[in-house]
């Protein structure tokens, strides 16, 4: 995204996640003190990634930081920030959160909010530099972009009911630490305070430059396996390829010179110039740009997230039709494929309610190919691939199997991204609107429904376009204009559908004029932009389809995405239940993770931060109620429950999983050495813990953990070798 972007980003995007923080969220210490230092930064945990767990872990952040015995008190700032990836000089548009505390050497706290894909790519992404001091030491290729421009803080430019006014920039010496790629600190020798190893937030062991690691993030956040945002990453920079499964989606060469390593960009479809690229990484070995060699990681499970389908309720002739229950509140999953590889195109499809004829027609928003909302949606309702081969071998003896290449369908099929690239009326840069058939920025017209025109084909980057492009909400920001009442443009979406993780500060534009009416009881809104579908009859939310009719039932009407805002202090939302989660009959959700540096011994190996180990115990308890800055935040299902109180045990709160299967290494389904039981397991994620996962799992068939243990104790593997059920698939 170019200035112009970040602009905008800063007044639009960032808002509706930050919206629903702390009452002294953005309290600007005037000490000149603080962050003083000699590093100026203590740091503890540098993130980067998902947008679902952008919100919740800020919360985390405040707890950890207000929490000090000393120095206890709670800054923050919130922003846009452009990550350069220093291998191809590439730029990424980042929605930044920093958090810090009033030590003169001070903690810091930060999240860069970019897509599950290239959060992970840029914990990934290494490069051999020199300087003279060290030569060939490994540093971390992603950075922010030297002489960005970092602004006033933007988190109060919307003003909820208890949220302050957040003025000020980050204190200068943060401002530099973020804009100076990691390196030593001395030119001959260190001597002193200076830094001839890594800060310790990086967790390496070794004494000099050359036999560590130089992070710049100590965590990469991720909707799905970092194995499966690998396989989106070769699957865009390979040919486009309409059969073979949709193998390869044509990010390689579609605009010229680009290569499998550093593939095309991918822009969206609104005319806001949101534009994200394409490059290449390793999870081992070296980094196949530069060479590089990667570090060791392991993943830490967050919790379980629900993909939550929904409709513009602003055409009462079609998807707005019969409120307040609304005629359209269910789809069933074929159906739902159907729309998003095209072979259905208008709302009478949907459902016989709305009446005879083939209604009106639909305006299908997608999301870029590298997001883990994406990959979730794309394998979970789109290739329902039901019915493939299981594998259930020793570990030592899985072979690959041919899952990915079967030709079912997908959300690229007929989207050749070199589609009239970059011809009238399919800009390039995506500076306008793309107004003829384009495969990047996106713009297909599908089947017609009859003479009230054609369906369309949209691509939204990031989970705010995606939800206010979808709904029309707040229109004039996207080029709607007031209403969206006529499809003539690809920028009208009277009758969008589209998909995102649930979140409450990522719904937020779902609703206006909302109204608190308890703690207990959530809030009521006089507009409401949108409602949500039931999949296959079966509620991402509530127990009830809608919730209405739940022992506590939804606080804003059936059907409608529940509303949280700041009544006094800290936020207090209503506890969703989640219970089609939890039992795993809703079809379309993932477990959210943190890719971090893995335990390595010896003396120039790596230990698993204890920061971020911390941060995810922190946002869990944030999820389970149990963390003193927030009530109720249900972004998501934790994935422990009773963290003790020094974050180190849990116990295992998800009693279901998707069945793993072989990517770049050996699947684990993550509970086969669980033999002492399921309660006061380690958080910190040791080689063998029973909580280590591996393999790709994203469309992986739904089980429970106990059928996991069960099935190993019955097929005992080969040796010592424990057996799993592997390649089963949804």
């Amino acid at each position: 995204m170019n200035s112009k972007e970040n602009t905008e980003m800063t007044k639009k995007l960032i808002l509706p996640v930050l919206a629903l923080m702390f009452a002294t969220l953005c309290t600007m210490t005037s000490s000149a003190q603080t962050c003083s230092g000699f590093t100026g930064a203590n740091v503890q945990y540098m993130g980067v990634g998902s947008s679902a767990q952008f919100n919740t872990f800020a919360f985390a952040a405040e707890a950890l930081i207000t929490a000090e015995p000393t120095n206890g008190v709670f800054n923050f700032w919130a922003g846009t920030l452009p990550l350069l990836d220093n291998r191809s000089a590439t730029t990424d548009s980042a929605k930044t959160w920093v958090a810090w505390d009033n030590a003169s050497d001070c903690t810091v706290y930060a999240y860069f909010s970019v897509d599950s894909t290239i959060g992970v790519k840029s914990f990934f992404a290494y490069q051999k530099e020199t300087n003279g001091f060290a030569t060939n030491y490994d540093t971390a290729a992603v950075f922010v972009q030297p002489g960005a421009t970092i602004s006033a803080c933007s988190a109060g430019t919307v003003t909820f009911a208890g949220q302050p006014a957040c003025t000020g920039n980050l204190p200068s010496t943060l401002s530099s630490f973020f804009e100076a790629q990691p390196a030593p600190s001395c030119s001959t020798s260190c001597t002193g305070n200076e830094r001839k190893i890594p800060l310790p937030y990086c967790g390496q062991h070794g004494t000099t430059a050359t036999t560590a690691k130089w992070c710049f993030f100590n965590a990469g956040h991720a909707d799905i396996r970092p194995e499966d945002t690998l396989y989106a990453t070769t699957r865009a920079l390979s040919a486009y390829n309409s059969t073979n499964g949709l193998a390869g989606l044509g990010y390689d060469g579609a605009c010229g010179s680009q290569t499998t390593k550093i593939g095309c960009p991918i822009y969206e479809s609104f005319g806001q110039k949101g534009v994200f690229n394409v490059l290449s990484f390793a999870l081992t070995g070296n980094d196949p740009i530069s060479g590089a060699a990667v570090p060791g990681y392991t993943s830490l499970n967050i919790g379980a997230v629900p993909v939550v389908v929904f409709v513009n309720d602003s055409d009462a002739s079609g998807f707005g039709a019969g409120a307040p229950n609304y005629s359209v509140n269910n789809i069933n999953r074929k159906v739902l494929a159907g729309y998003y590889d095209g072979t259905f195109s208008c709302t009478g499809d949907i459902s016989p309610a709305l009446g005879a004829g083939p209604g009106n027609p639909v305006q299908v928003v997608q999301r870029e190919v590298l997001s883990g909302t994406y990959n979730t949606f794309e394998f979970t309702a789109v290739r329902t691939l039901t019915g493939s081969a299981s594998v259930a071998v020793p570990e030592s003896k899985v072979s690959a199997t041919t899952w990915f290449t079967q030709n079912d369908s997908g959300q690229e099929l007929n989207n050749n991204p070199a589609t009239n690239f970059n011809t009238t009326g399919c800009p390039a840069t995506g500076a306008t609107v793309p107004t003829s058939t384009c495969g990047d920025p996106l713009y297909l017209t599908t089947g017609a429904c009859g003479s009230n025109g054609n369906g369309l084909k949209l691509r939204a980057i990031g989970t705010g376009e995606m939800i206010k492009a979808t709904l029309c909400a707040e229109g004039t920001q996207l080029g709607h204009g007031s209403a969206c009442t006529t499809p003539a443009t690809g920028v009208n979406t009277p009758d969008g559908l589209g998909y995102a993780f649930w979140g409450y500060g990522n719904f937020a534009p779902a609703a206006a004029g909302c109204e608190t009416v308890g703690s207990t009881s959530g809030i009521t809104c006089s507009t409401y932009y949108g409602h949500y579908l039931t999949v296959d009859g079966i509620d991402p939310l509530f127990t009830t389809p809608g919730g209405a009719l739940d022992s506590t039932p939804n606080p804003n009407g059936a059907y409608h995405l529940p509303q949280c805002f700041l009544t006094s202090g800290a936020p207090d939302c209503f506890q969703i239940p989640f219970t089609h989660v939890k039992d795993g009959s809703y079809p379309l959700w993932t477990i959210l993770r943190v890719v971090t540096f893995s335990n390595v011994s010896g003396a120039s190996g790596q230990t698993t931060p204890a920061s971020v180990v911390a941060m995810v115990a922190e946002a869990e308890k944030a999820a389970n109620n149990a963390n003193a800055t927030v009530t109720n935040l249900s972004d998501f299902v934790p994935y422990f429950t009773n963290i003790n109180a020094g974050d180190t045990t849990g116990d295992l709160n998800l009693g279901v999983l998707r069945v793993h299967y072989k990517q770049t290494n050996v699947p684990n389904n993550g509970f086969t050495n669980c033999s002492g039981g399921l309660t006061g397991l380690s958080l910190t994620p040791a080689a063998g813990a029973c909580t280590v996962d591996k393999g790709g799992d994203v469309g992986g068939s739904v089980i429970t953990v106990q059928s996991d243990l069960d099935f190993n104790a019955d097929f005992a593997g080969v040796g010592t070798d424990p057996a799993e059920l592997y390649g089963t698939h949804n």
